[in-house]
């Protein structure tokens, strides 16, 4: 279980700032359940003809998600233990404990009990009643993963009440893909403003976003950041691949979500690429390893402060992908598995033959 706690080290949120009265029980209940999971353990399209056509996947086994959720919410707390023994062989990776622990049980009770998980709840199960949508979208870019990787077994999906955990949405745990429903409930569910979260971080939190995310989580088993370098270069390239990665599970994906753009974003960049191209170079920042130009580039942030008010963010990201994207059409011989393995960020660039 040392990978799993490992993974589950994740689960520790930032913590901002707002003034709410809910701010200091949001805090308290993503601990709790951060704690309760560590306990029981658009527009545009990018054309593109390196990508497996429907007609070649194989066929897999339909996608049936375990709605933790409802079968935790749905049992007769005057029988708690019984109950959550009847369920217990279902949702292992969420019950794993001693339900004979009174401790275990007193936390699972108040979790139940918690008046702001139980409406959390209730906006759930209207938002995901049918979820037939996101099983079939789910299957087909499972057989993709199956197409390029066929050793490989695929994961089970849970849905499950995270208690707002906004830096884990969907986790990839020993093989157990885990959605937090309640990070999806659209951006302008009023509990999301309660975190204190900038709108350009709540725009993801609608529905469109999962299949992307659970690819995108799928991508870590697959591509090691940790062996990309930390070069500004090495760390653009990281994230092109995991969006190549995502366009070959899902390739009808939008640019708007697999970017995460808008339509203005992406009408701006089409004008000012060579711009910022020309402005890392000229600037000597592909090898730089200042934290301060990267995460201008990479992290987070209404827009690069490099460009003004009106550019989009994160475009060292940005043109990581577009050097990737030419870097697989200009080799076609390469394979989607060889990608992910190559980690010389020079040669990748001067085989690219990238010029905006």
């Amino acid at each position: 279980m040392a990978e799993t706690s490992a993974c589950f080290d994740r689960l520790i949120p930032r913590l901002f700032k707002y003034d709410l009265q809910e701010l200091e029980h949001m805090k308290n209940l993503l601990n709790s359940c951060s704690l309760l999971i560590l306990i029981f353990s658009a527009s545009c399209r990018s054309g593109n003809d390196r990508f497996i056509t429907d007609i070649k996947l194989p066929v897999i086994e339909q996608v049936k998600i375990l709605r933790y959720e409802q079968a935790l919410f749905s049992i007769n707390r005057s029988h708690l233990k019984e109950e959550l023994l009847r369920i217990q062989p279902n949702f292992r990776m969420f019950l794993d404990g001693d339900l004979n622990d009174t401790l275990n049980l007193s936390r699972i009770a108040n979790f139940l009990d918690d008046t702001l998980l139980q409406h959390t709840f209730s906006d759930c199960r209207k938002a995901f009643d049918d979820i037939t949508w996101l099983e079939t979208e789910l299957t087909q870019a499972f057989a993709h993963y199956h197409y390029y990787y066929p050793d490989r077994a695929l994961p089970d999906v849970y849905t499950y009440i995270s208690g707002f955990d906004y830096e884990n949405p969907v986790m990839l745990l020993e093989n157990h893909l885990l959605i937090a429903v309640d990070m999806y409930l659209g951006d302008t569910y009023l509990r999301y403003k309660n975190l204190g979260l900038p709108g350009y971080i709540i725009h993801r939190f609608n529905p469109e976003y999962v299949v992307s995310d659970c690819v995108k989580e799928l991508a870590t088993t697959e591509n090691d950041p940790r062996q990309s370098g930390t070069y500004l270069l090495d760390l653009m390239l990281a994230e092109g691949k995991q969006m190549w990665f995502c366009k070959a599970m899902i390739p009808e994906i939008h640019d708007s979500i697999l970017l995460d753009y808008s339509a203005e974003n992406l009408q701006w960049l089409e004008k000012h690429e060579p711009e910022v191209w020309a402005f890392m170079i000229e600037n000597k920042m592909l090898y730089s390893q200042d934290l301060q130009n990267i995460k201008k580039l990479i992290g987070e942030a209404p827009f690069t402060s490099y460009f003004g008010n009106d550019s989009p963010p994160r475009l060292g990201r940005y043109i990581g992908w577009k050097i990737i994207e030419s870097y697989m059409n200009r080799n076609p011989e390469v394979s989607l598995q060889e990608l992910l393995r190559s980690f010389n960020a020079q040669e990748i660039l001067n085989q690219s033959g990238y010029k905006p």
